[in-house]
């Protein structure tokens, strides 16, 4: 029963991504034709924005259902096991966050799969929290679905799509972002470890608050792309940095129990 309800998880979590499917088989025949005709009706206005409407609501939706899980598993494990959940719920807007600017139905695709890549990843640690810390699928899906009954019985499809490309929203993550940074990076230093090079780091991803508001304030989308996908590459630098400051503390530990029992 455990195993069918780990994989029902999955099953909720992705199946969201599946509502884009349509949107994909609506593309008019243009695939069977070639070069710059096949790019023109691809990329036809209309279609653009329909599209980006239809992955605003898919985004906001997923957020929503994200939330909910996170707020389920901060309960069962006391605030220890949501931390790898909330970075793919960051990089999960970010990859959203790129598509109001992009201008041709590949990008917006390319967007989508990442945007899909990281559900299945939020699902395959949803499963690893529940079994660690002796959760119920059920609960988990109560706690998602009436996150998710908010965004639903406020449905307005023009509304989520000006909220993906929102100035509040995309700084709004960024700073929430920030400050789980600094909460890690204080509770490091804490135990006494250098955390030079991190912090060093989140000084870097600070650093682009300011640039990321101009590009915004300003329409900038090329500069938009470039920001986001710098704060992606120095995201991952200082995760992988955390990530092995805390294997160092973990065998430093160990090493000092050894000791201690000889």
């Amino acid at each position: 029963m455990k195993r069918l309800g780990i994989i029902s998880v999955t099953f909720c979590l992705l199946c969201v991504i599946s509502v884009i499917a349509p949107i994909v088989s609506a593309l008019p025949d243009s695939t069977d034709l070639s070069g710059s005709q096949n790019t023109i009706i691809q990329d036809n206005a209309e279609l653009l924005s329909s599209l980006k409407m239809h992955v605003a609501y898919i985004g906001k939706m997923q957020d929503a259902r994200m939330d909910g899980v996170i707020q389920y598993i901060d309960r069962i494990s006391e605030g220890t096991g949501s931390a790898h959940l909330q970075q793919i719920q960051e990089d999960y807007l970010m990859a959203a966050f790129s598509i109001p600017v992009m201008r041709t139905v590949d990008e917006i695709d390319m967007a989508r799969e990442e945007m899909r890549q990281q559900s299945i990843q939020f699902a395959d640690e949803t499963n690893t929290q529940i079994v660690m810390f002796n959760g119920t699928t059920d609960e988990m899906r109560a706690n998602a679905n009436s996150s998710m009954h908010i965004v639903e019985g406020s449905f307005n499809p023009i509304m989520y799509s000006s909220w993906l490309a929102s100035e509040t929203t995309r700084l709004m993550v960024f700073n929430q972002s920030s400050e789980r940074r600094t909460a890690i990076l204080d509770k490091l230093s804490a135990q006494g470890l250098d955390i030079s090079e991190a912090r060093n780091l989140s000084d870097q991803i600070d650093a682009q608050h300011s640039e990321l508001e101009n590009a915004l304030l300003q329409n900038r989308d090329g500069a938009l792309q470039s920001i986001t996908s710098g704060l992606k590459q120095l995201n991952q630098q200082f995760r992988d940095t955390i990530g092995e400051y805390q294997t160092n503390a973990l065998i430093q530990m160990k090493t000092t129990d050894m000791m201690a029992m000889k």
